[in-house]
């Protein structure tokens, strides 16, 4: 063909294909494949030219190669849908199985999965829709139908990422059972560094710290076990053999804090896990380990303190709350536990707690405007105006500029009868409010309050209301 570009024989299989000379327009789409295979738009033509001319293996190898280019195209499952339907139940099971799955259709792929091994006896088809069944159930987060699909597999077939899949299920719920699995895959695979590594982790979560080291493969977790069995000196000297790269990781600097833990110098563990928590701030683990060390140190407070931060990182609130009101009955007068309690019990919408903390913190902390204005808003909702007034008093006194504050504390005393309060703070606040319409209000309201008027028109309607509430 004398153009060689893929747009120019597109181009002359189109002539072909307007003059119904399909056949040319064939040979022409399949010389451009061969001049890019990778052309989606070229795989989709050939696909569809040999569908036209009922070239139906073709057909399906040229969708099954576009659908490896664009797995998420939906166009090449839906074209290999017709062409399976007759002959290649399985095939059509599958495909139908996996275009759910990208539609986010899980429950019902399972169920095409299951059709697809019922229409072959293929052991390699098998186990290929087993394994797919097995992974859609763990996305469905049904673990138990998972496993089953997983040890059906191994009927037919030991692989080792069945092993490891199956390991990894029953690791949450059952470690002896994952040691089991893995223990079984270590025979069959015995230089698999990804048993090894799994093998490690089992035992060193069921404390089995020899064993952790000799099936260890990282150097990290090589070392761990050695640490946890307190083998420190041999530790070290693998921690400072470690490449100035490995140094970078953060697996050291959580390693170094707990060399120094081991051998009790606390100082530089404190450094070290300051340091691991620089490169990883949202793990729960720095706080578990300075709560170690202020245990070791006796220090109730901080030990109590960083639990409840640990607890806080884990979601666990109810016991991050008892840790941190452990930490407060040892020091009642440290405003950092008291800011995590508001903090906490607000998160647990226990208002009343919440302002019983705010309460004790501007006992402290008396210039706390934020908290003043939080305790305010609280007791105005709850209908306590001495509590609200006390508090807009408190703020008045900090800022005795803020007309905002002002106004709404001559409100609340004029409210609660404190007519001379409720003066004063009027004219204070129109010492320094803007003008407005409202100021002028206002200023009228206080000149009403001042001169005995508004109370007047007051007692009457207060003699009014009696009359007709008397029985």
């Amino acid at each position: 063909m004398s153009n060689n570009t893929v747009a120019g024989v597109l181009v002359k299989a189109q002539q072909f294909e307007d003059e119904d000379k399909f056949e040319q327009a064939y040979e022409c789409y399949k010389y451009a494949h061969e001049l890019d295979k990778n052309d989606t738009e070229v795989l989709q033509r050939l696909a569809v030219c040999a569908q036209m001319l009922q070239h139906n293996d073709d057909a399906i190898g040229f969708w099954k190669l576009f659908m490896t280019l664009k797995p998420e195209d939906p166009i090449s499952y839906n074209q290999l849908l017709d062409l399976y339907f007759h002959d290649y139940k399985y095939e059509y099971y599958m495909t139908r199985a996996k275009l759910k799955t990208l539609e986010n259709r899980l429950a019902q792929a399972t169920d095409d999965y299951k059709k697809a091994i019922s229409n072959t006896t293929e052991e390699t088809e098998i186990i290929s829709a087993r394994y797919l069944l097995a992974q859609t159930y763990q996305i469905l987060n049904k673990p138990l139908q998972a496993i089953d699909e997983y040890l059906k597999i191994l009927d037919y077939d030991h692989n080792e990422n069945v092993y490891l899949s199956l390991a990894g299920l029953y690791y949450s719920e059952d470690k002896q059972a994952a040691l089991d699995m893995l223990q079984r895959a270590i025979k069959e695979y015995p230089d698999s560094a990804a048993v090894k590594e799994f093998l490690c982790k089992v035992y060193l979560a069921l404390g089995d710290y020899e064993n952790a080291e000799k099936y260890a493969v990282s150097i990290f977790n090589k070392i761990k076990a050695m640490l946890m069995q307190e083998k420190n000196e041999a530790a070290f000297e693998e921690l400072q053999k470690l490449s100035e790269k490995d140094k970078q990781d953060i697996s050291y600097s959580a390693l170094m804090a707990e060399y120094y833990y081991n051998i009790d110098d606390n100082e530089n563990a404190l450094k070290w896990i300051d340091s691991f928590e620089k490169m990883n701030p949202d793990n729960p683990l720095p706080y578990q380990m300075r709560a170690l060390v202020y245990e070791k140190q006796n220090d109730e407070y901080n030990s109590h303190f960083n639990w409840g931060k640990y607890y806080i990182k884990k979601n666990n609130y109810e016991l991050a709350l008892d840790e941190y009101l452990n930490a407060y009955n040892t020091n009642s007068q440290n405003v950092e536990v008291i800011k995590e309690l508001i903090n906490l019990y607000s998160s647990m919408n226990d208002n009343f707690a919440c302002a019983e903390f705010c309460e004790k913190l501007v006992n402290i902390e008396k210039d706390d405007v934020a908290t003043l204005k939080r305790l305010v808003k609280f007791y105005e909702e709850q209908g306590y105006e001495d509590k609200v007034i006390e508090y807009l008093y408190a703020l008045a006194e900090i800022n005795p500029k803020d007309y905002e504050t002002l106004l709404r504390l001559a409100k609340h005393a004029e409210s609660s009868r404190r007519i001379d309060d409720a003066v004063e703070y009027y004219q204070r606040y129109l010492k320094y409010a803007p003008n407005s319409d409202e100021k002028e209000a206002i200023r009228k309201r206080a000149d009403m309050l001042s001169t005995g008027e508004m109370i007047e028109e007051q007692g009457l309607l207060d003699k009014i209301l009696g009359f007709f509430s008397k029985k």
